[in-house]
């Protein structure tokens, strides 16, 4: 059951309007009077019969690879990765991870082309109220939500910082940690929220910089409530040293190999420093993206589940078309959908295997492609 459409930071999207909203429908049978709520004797919302949250437990926290990384607080009824969602609650409480973002910036014309080559963006960092400001509202705002609320979550910064400092690095580095809390309102009047993990590092004359996001939606009722559990979670968590231990002798080792083989190909001065660059950015890549990645089974699933989360709230199906294989959204609820393959972005839905546009009269001056709905 959906209450809203979360605004991403990751791309630039429009929620499209759910055909149903269950909670305004619980909310108007609330107010009607008891005679006329009793005649319709309809059935019971089940947010109203939702267990309450149980007491606080360690909940282990795994890898993709089934190893044990940390433990957080969370209530005894929650559960953490409930399929599209990182942890999930009693009474439709949901939070989802949004994507790693990574950026650079340098004035070095060696370093911007050292980043051009790698693929890297370039943009300066200022401030996490400008990443809000730029990022988040924007988006927010095509959706016809709101920013009513934000806040500085120094605890939650200071839980990544500690799991950083656990981390081997390649060498020193000047690094900041910054976490923000965004409370949203969207046309509904139903409140969500975001909190945004940041961090910055400069190395010589190259500073890379990063953010994450947690996204909580729940029920106006549950809201509040879950917002404490959320946050205290994030602030709590502690990281198992095995796995640290672990993760920092694997670095460990591919540094040796890297620095070997380096040795063995690379003579000039400018070939040893682009490696020593590139190193440095894998290495960091591997602090962050522990935190933000680790739940994906790498970049590829977790860009599918990234576009599963997209098209849930958009109510949208991606397909694509055999003819040229182009990719396209159309609105969920068909089981086929036919494509004319002209640009022009028109499709036909349909939920009766045996129908063909290309037999339709009023459509047969088009060529229509049975589209392949992608998972």
């Amino acid at each position: 059951m959906r209450y809203r459409a979360i605004p991403l930071t990751a791309l630039c999207l429009t929620s499209l309007a759910c055909q149903q909203n269950p909670e305004k429908a619980a909310s108007g049978a609330r107010e009607e009077a008891p005679a006329r709520a009793a005649a319709k004797a309809g059935p019971p919302n089940p947010l109203e019969r939702a267990e309450p949250n149980g007491k606080l437990v360690s909940h282990t926290l795994f890898d993709d690879k089934f190893a044990e990384m940390a433990s957080l607080p969370l209530p005894d009824n929650w559960i953490l990765n409930n399929g599209k969602a990182f942890m999930s609650g009693p009474g439709n409480v949901n939070v989802y991870m949004l994507p790693l973002r990574t950026f650079m910036h340098s004035k070095d014309p060696m370093m911007q082309a050292v980043v051009r080559r790698s693929g890297g963006t370039m943009r300066p960092f200022t401030s996490l109220e400008d990443v809000v400001q730029q990022d988040l509202v924007p988006i927010a705002e095509k959706d016809g939500s709101r920013l009513v609320k934000q806040y500085d979550a120094p605890k939650i910064a200071t839980a990544n910082k500690g799991f950083s400092d656990l981390l081997y690095k390649v060498g020193p580095m000047d690094q900041r940690f910054h976490a923000r809390v965004t409370e949203w309102v969207d046309t509904q009047g139903s409140h969500y929220l975001i909190v945004v993990s940041l961090t910055v590092s400069k190395v010589m004359n190259m500073v890379t910089w990063n953010y994450y996001c947690h996204a909580l939606e729940a029920p106006p009722e549950r809201y509040a409530e879950a917002k404490k559990i959320l946050l205290n979670a994030l602030e709590n968590t502690r990281y198992n040293p095995q796995y640290v231990q672990a993760y920092n002798q694997a670095e460990l080792a591919r540094e040796r190999d890297s620095w070997a083989a380096h040795n063995a190909r690379m003579q000039a001065n400018k070939a040893a420093f682009e490696a020593q660059q590139k190193a440095f950015r894998e290495k960091n890549d591997a602090i962050n993206q522990a935190i933000a990645a680790r739940y994906a089974q790498g970049d590829a699933a977790s860009d599918r589940n990234h576009h599963r989360f997209l098209n849930y709230i958009k109510d949208e199906e991606t397909v694509r078309n055999p003819k040229d294989g182009t990719r396209q959204q159309v609105q969920t609820g068909a089981n086929q959908y036919w494509l004319n393959g002209n640009g022009s972005g028109a499709y036909v839905p349909s939920n009766n295997p045996n129908d063909d546009p290309n037999r339709d009269p009023t459509l047969n001056h088009q060529e229509w492609q049975e589209a392949h709905i992608e998972d």
